[in-house]
Parts: C-alpha cells; structure tokens; sequence
C-alpha cells in the first residue's frame, strides 16, 4: 500500500483563461485585462509591480444589467515587459463585486 508521501505530486491545474479587454485599475495605474480565468488575470499597464507583492485592483464589468466593478485583492505571481508596458498575472486571492450607479 503507498503512503501519501509516495503518492506521485498532483500536477498543478489552472483555470480555462478567456481573451478580454476590460479596463482596470491596479494600486492606481490604470490598464486593461488581456485575459482572466476564475483564479486570475493579466493585466496590461505602463508601471511595474514587484512580484510576489500583495496588490488592491478593480476591474470594470459591462453586464445587460448595468456597470459592476470586481474588487479585488491578489499576490503578482509574473511580470514582463511587452513592448512599452508591463504584463502582470495575478492571483486573486479575495473578491467582491459591487453596483456601480
């Protein structure tokens, strides 16, 4: 009978990301998402963030019901340069979403 620790590591599973240009804003820096997934996104912007540095972003939803903002708070876990801007992927680690009127 293996052990747990025998057990061969569970390969890492990320969540289906979806292409989509949403306008964010990420610790003040505005930019916009090139995909998110139910775990996380990519963002687009013009400053650099440190990784593994907890951030504060929003992201702006347009729904048939109206306006909504995602807020959430999420650890960078890359980034790189593309062409003039920086690509970050976050995590998100807590979220709310809220009515925007």
């Amino acid at each position: 009978m293996k052990k747990l620790a025998d057990a061969a590591p569970a390969k890492h599973s990320r969540s289906k990301r979806i292409g989509a240009t949403m306008p964010t804003c990420l610790q003040g820096v505005n930019g916009t998402t090139r995909d998110i997934s139910a775990s996380g996104l990519y963002i687009l912007q013009d400053s650099e963030c440190q990784t593994g540095s907890l951030i504060d972003f929003w992201v702006d939803l347009e729904t048939p019901g109206g306006k909504l903002k995602l807020c959430c708070q999420g650890e960078v876990v890359r980034v790189e340069k593309v062409d003039h801007r920086f690509g970050i992927g976050i995590k998100i680690i807590d979220q709310v979403i809220k009515s925007v009127n």
